[in-house]
């Protein structure tokens, strides 16, 4: 038999087998499409800002996934006879049909409220270590009731200011962050800070109404002067970012 037969009689055994396996196929059951009209969709990038959960607050940026709330501050260390004072200012306000809610953690703000991401942490904690750690502790004096109104004119705040001999020192160190912040392209504190504690809030643009009882408010804190207005020492700066906290202690007056 010639090759050619050969091929010829290859072709043809290759063709029949073909015509048995489309003689076998199995024909496709087309499945139903689902009804998903009552699947609750939640979606996981979206984040809901509810007010109502947290006196009233807003935030005054969105939420990002992946971002980190951030900001530089004081914590008041001796906060029991700074209660007593807050109750008595709450209780004269609250009397003059002017609803306030006392402030979450008492403390003084050494920066903007910033947002950094995970892998910024680290370097930023240490660089603020670098810089803080070289700052002697110092003496934190009050000397009077101020009233402030956020950016966003949403909160309206009671604090009390710290005097001039405290503001020189914390604006040396609020120039101090602001280089860190700065090489980091974060934004920078305010340019002429006005230090303070924030101690009472209402909710909404209210610092005219605030003001007109400022005198007042101001001698409640002066009847509280033997234990308010008393020194307090700062022997620490804390970085709050996300659910972390960075303690950054400073040098006593031994230089230790």
């Amino acid at each position: 038999m010639s090759g050619l037969s050969f091929i010829s009689q290859y072709g043809d055994d290759e063709d029949s087998q073909s015509d048995e396996n489309d003689d076998c196929k199995i024909p496709k059951i087309k499945l139903p499409t689902p009804n998903l009209s009552e699947v609750s969709v939640v979606s996981t990038e979206e984040h809901i800002d509810e007010p109502s959960l947290h006196g009233g607050r807003l935030r005054s940026f969105p939420h990002v996934r992946g971002n980190w709330p951030s900001f530089i501050y004081i914590e008041y260390p001796e906060q029991d006879h700074l209660h007593k004072t807050i109750n008595k200012l709450s209780n004269f306000v609250s009397s003059l049909n002017i609803l306030c809610n006392r402030c979450d953690g008492i403390h003084l703000s050494l920066s903007k409220t910033f947002t950094i991401q995970y892998h910024m942490i680290k370097p930023l904690s240490s660089a603020l270590q670098e810089v803080l750690g070289y700052i002697e502790s110092f003496e934190l004096f009050f000397d009077s009731i101020e009233v402030y109104c956020n950016e966003e004119k949403t909160r309206t705040f009671i604090a009390i200011k710290a005097d001039i001999y405290s503001s020189k020192i914390l604006a040396n160190i609020t120039d101090k962050i602001d280089g860190i912040l700065e090489d980091y392209k974060l934004p920078k504190f305010y340019k002429d800070p006005s230090f303070h504690i924030s101690i009472l809030s209402v909710n909404g643009n209210k610092k005219n109404d605030i003001l007109r009882i400022v005198e007042d408010l101001n001698k409640i804190l002066i009847s509280e002067a033997d234990t308010l207005l008393e020194a307090v020492n700062i022997e620490k700066i804390i970085l709050k970012t996300g659910n972390k906290y960075f303690q950054y202690h400073l040098k006593n007056n031994n230089g230790v």
